[in-house]
C-alpha cells in the first residue's frame, strides 16, 4: 500500500484557524479558492527560486527577494534542501537542513507566516522522524522572517503522526470497498 505523505496526514486534521480565515476572506468577498491558488503559486515559486539558486547559482525573479534569501543564508551553512524522507508510515519532503549556531535545524519556507501553528510542528517532526535535528524553524518567505522552535517531548507529536497514518490508512480501506 503506497504510504501517505505528511500533508495528506495533516489534511486529515481540523484546522479553525483555517476556517476563520475563509469567512474573513468571505466576508471581504474574496474568492477563497483563487486566493488559495494564488498562495500555492508564490509559494511554489519561492521554493523553487530557493532550490535553483542553492543548487545552481540561478538568480532570483526579484533581487530584492535574492538579497533577502543570501542574507538569511549568510550565516548559516546548508547542509541539505528539498530532500525526501520514507518513514514506516509516511513518506515527505523537508525544504531545507541547516547548521546555525552549532545546532542542526531542519525547516520549512511558508508564504506570509506570523504564528507556529500545530500542523507546522507535526510536520517538522515528521520530518525529524526521518533525519536527525537539534531544532526546527518556519522561515517567513519572501522576508526570510525565522520563527524558531524547540520541541522538548516530540513523542505526542510522533505518536500523534503515527495515529493520523493509521486513520488514514483505515480511511482508504473503508473508501475502497476493503473493509465493511
Amino acid at each position: 500500500m503506497k504510504k501517505p505523505s505528511v500533508t495528506e496526514l495533516l489534511q486529515l486534521l481540523d484546522k479553525p484557524e483555517l476556517i476563520q480565515w475563509a469567512n474573513k476572506q468571505g466576508l471581504k468577498g474574496i474568492d477563497i479558492n483563487e486566493k488559495r491558488k494564488e498562495y500555492l503559486s508564490i509559494g511554489n515559486s519561492i521554493h523553487s527560486q530557493i532550490e535553483s539558486y542553492v543548487r545552481n547559482g540561478e538568480n532570483f525573479i526579484s533581487l530584492d527577494v535574492q538579497n533577502r534569501f543570501k542574507m538569511f543564508i549568510s550565516d548559516k551553512e546548508i547542509l541539505s534542501i528539498e530532500t525526501s524522507i520514507e518513514t514506516d508510515y509516511f513518506v515527505g519532503r523537508y525544504d531545507m537542513k541547516i547548521k546555525w549556531n552549532g545546532k542542526i535545524y531542519i525547516i520549512d519556507f511558508k508564504s506570509n507566516h506570523k504564528s507556529i501553528y500545530l500542523e507546522n510542528r507535526l510536520q517538522l517532526v515528521g520530518y525529524a522522524m526521518a533525519e536527525s535535528c537539534d531544532s526546527f524553524a518556519i522561515v517567513s518567505v519572501p522576508d526570510f522572517t525565522i520563527l524558531n522552535f524547540k520541541i522538548a517531548n516530540r513523542k505526542p507529536y510522533e505518536e500523534i503522526l503515527k495515529s493520523l497514518s493509521n486513520i488514514y490508512n483505515l480511511k482508504n480501506q473503508i473508501e475502497n470497498g476493503k473493509l465493511q
